[in-house]
């Protein structure tokens, strides 16, 4: 196999690799918390800042959707079971509209984030570990 072709076999398998751990994520995320990997996200990264609330527009880069597209997902969030999010705006800031996580969300987030853990250390080998570290460097 050439150099090419096997560039090519890697990023197919990469993709794969890739696709079975998103697959298992987004199936744990729907059946036991009824959210998505997007709605996962952004709690996440909510609940990575300090004051857990984010700008729209930061978590829209984040995310990695729309403007109108991160609205629609914001709002679903407010209307969930588990209320995890809301949006507010703040004297000092009054043009901006931010998504904060609530105390809620951060109990579940918590959860979230150590079933994910759990998911992701019995899907991945050691040496697959190793390589995704290298690989987000």
């Amino acid at each position: 196999m050439n150099q090419p072709e096997q560039l090519i076999h890697t990023w197919l398998n990469f993709s794969k690799f890739h696709n079975r751990i998103t697959q298992s994520l987004d199936y744990l995320l729907h059946q036991k918390y009824h959210l998505g990997l997007n709605e996962f996200y952004l709690m996440m990264f909510l609940n990575e800042n300090s004051e857990k609330k984010l700008r729209l527009s930061q978590l829209q880069n984040m995310v990695g959707l729309s403007q109108s597209a991160l609205s629609r997902l914001v709002s679903r969030l407010e209307q969930h079971h588990l209320n995890p999010v809301e949006r507010a705006s703040y004297v000092e800031d009054k043009r901006s509209v931010y998504a904060v996580l609530t105390p809620s969300g951060q109990q579940h987030i918590s959860d979230i984030l150590s079933e994910v853990n759990i998911i992701l250390q019995q899907s991945l080998s050691e040496k697959d570990i190793i390589n995704l570290r290298l690989f987000a460097e």
